[in-house]
């Protein structure tokens, strides 16, 4: 024997399953504007939730040592090290790449190491490497690794 609360609950969710699920058109009907509207709305959910996703995965992700111009700087510090066996001392960036650093610092709470140079350039410390700040140039730029 089923009690009233089984029955109501069976109920209610049962009108409510059948009320989302489309009606399948049949084959050669035009589709109605009810069945349009929701696949309209559908869509737009679905690229919303996209969306969603992308700004979600970026927030976690980015900016770390692999992703954006970060990485594009570990990048050139790995290939030095490599060739020559040492960290270099300096690489000249462009201005969104020094905030991206910045950024990168303040997300992972390491300490900020920014001095002025004597051509009024600023530099900031990046794992064992300064990073000379060149806003001369594009703000993506990503110079060669060097020493003095």
């Amino acid at each position: 024997m089923m009690s009233r609360r089984e029955v109501v609950a069976a109920g209610v969710l049962g009108t409510l399953s059948t009320a989302a699920a489309p009606v399948p058109a049949e084959a050669g009907q035009a589709p109605t504007p009810e069945s349009m509207a929701m696949t309209r709305g559908l869509s737009n959910l679905a690229s919303e939730l996209n969306e969603l996703n992308r700004l979600v995965t970026q927030g976690m992700v980015a900016p770390s040592l692999s992703v954006g111009l970060v990485g594009n700087v570990k990048s050139r510090i790995e290939l030095y090290l490599k060739t020559s066996g040492k960290f270099p001392e300096f690489c000249d960036v462009g201005t969104s790449v020094f905030f991206e650093v910045y950024d990168w610092h303040i997300k992972h709470q390491q300490q900020i190491q920014i001095t002025r140079m004597a051509d009024q350039r600023m530099m900031i410390q990046f794992l064992f490497t300064q990073l000379i700040l060149r806003w001369e140039n594009d703000s993506n730029y990503i110079g060669t690794p060097f020493d003095k």
